[in-house]
């Protein structure tokens, strides 16, 4: 193990980006049980089930609900992909960095996660000849990683920046699972997926050195679970991305948390009982009812993952993002949600990947790079990017 020492990573601003269509519950229902009426009664029943237990009320997506469900090529969905994790990646980070009060230029590090789509050159080497980026930017695309890219491009992040003075280094996280339909797949895996998944843009600006942030990176640390490859991933197959989910999932996350938490937080004098804040992916129902009851006689909760879960639906590496951003900027100043923040993300491979936060009142160069940025952000409609 990396012997870790005090980082002095400071988070100057979360940005997150919807795609600009949004489909309501009761809409994915109806196109997801017309999905389903070819199949046995039994499959129909637990698929409508699975779905309305799923709790999330609405999803957003590039592609209208008659193409989420309707057949395509693998080509034909990664045509898709580079089309619009260009322009909405390249949106989301010009705004991130605008409310985070950074210039493009300034940035050291650019660093992007997606598991629902590959290209080659990666996005973000399009992204930075759109904002006009230097040519000595460090580009660091992060494509096998699942959901825990999430914080696990915080860890990397960190850790690039350490030993620097101001250097910035910019997160961008672009997932479009509604575009990894497989829409001949009626495995359990395939509709488990199908009923939770969504599509989001977050992006992260962060800052080496001293001087204000809206949360500072105090450590962090990785557990992975022996013998559990198997439980969780994607398989490229010829009709497209063919989700691989064991039941065990939940299971496995309950047991090592513990121990997992443990080792990130002892070293610095804490336990779960002094965490203010939690920002865990909410992988699903099922896994947060189990974090839920391991939280609980430490006082602490998994609402606020559950609640943007309920808004917005699983969106992969981009979830803790979302997460994170409605932390932030919901802070007042008479409740400035101050205080240590446990950000963690489970993954492929079969892993928690964890970060122990410190979450600061947000100082008024911040307040007002931040409300410039909201100012500038145009109502982002399907025209704009079609």
């Amino acid at each position: 193990m990396i012997a870790l020492r005090p980082s002095t990573s400071r988070i100057l601003a979360t940005h997150t980006l919807l795609p600009p269509l949004r489909h309501s519950a009761a809409e994915v229902e109806d196109a997801f049980m017309e999905w389903l009426a070819g199949q046995g009664r039994d499959l129909r029943v637990r698929g409508q089930r699975i779905l309305r237990n799923g709790a999330v009320d609405g999803r957003h997506s590039f592609l209208p609900l008659r193409e989420i469900f309707a057949p395509r090529s693998l080509e034909s969905a990664m045509a898709l992909y580079r089309t619009h994790a260009v322009e909405l990646g390249t949106r989301a980070l010009e705004e991130g960095l605008a409310k985070a009060g950074i210039a493009p230029d300034e940035v050291d590090i650019l660093i992007t996660t997606s598991c629902t789509g590959y290209m080659i050159p990666s996005a973000d080497a399009y992204m930075s000849e759109r904002l006009g980026m230097r040519s000595d930017l460090l580009r660091v695309p992060i494509t096998e990683m699942g959901c825990a890219a999430g914080a696990s491009a915080l860890m990397y992040a960190a850790q690039m920046l350490r030993g620097t003075d101001d250097a910035v280094a910019a997160i961008v996280n672009i997932e479009f699972p509604t575009n990894t339909m497989r829409i001949a797949d009626f495995s359990l895996e395939n509709i488990v997926a199908t009923a939770l998944f969504s599509d989001g843009i977050g992006c992260t600006v962060l800052r080496s050195g001293e001087g204000p942030a809206r949360a500072t990176i105090r450590d962090w640390r990785t557990h992975q679970v022996e013998r559990t490859t198997h439980i969780l991933g994607y398989e490229l197959t010829d009709a497209g991305f063919r989700m691989n989910l064991d039941e065990s999932l939940p299971d496995i996350i309950a047991c090592h948390f513990g121990r997992a938490t443990e080792a990130l937080l002892a070293p610095h004098g804490l336990t779960l009982s002094d965490i203010r804040h939690f920002v865990i992916h909410p992988g699903g129902v099922r896994i947060l009812d189990r974090l839920q009851e391991l939280l609980a006689p430490h006082g602490g909760s998994v609402e606020r993952s559950r609640a943007v879960m309920r808004r917005f639906g699983n969106m992969s590496s981009s979830t803790v993002t979302f997460i994170l951003d409605e932390l932030l900027s919901t802070a007042t100043d008479a409740e400035p949600a101050e205080g240590p923040t446990l950000l963690a993300s489970f993954g492929p491979g079969f892993g928690a990947h964890q970060l122990l936060l410190d979450v600061h009142a947000p100082a008024p160069r911040l307040r007002h790079a931040a409300s410039a940025a909201a100012a500038r952000t145009a109502h982002l409609t399907p025209e704009a990017i079609r």
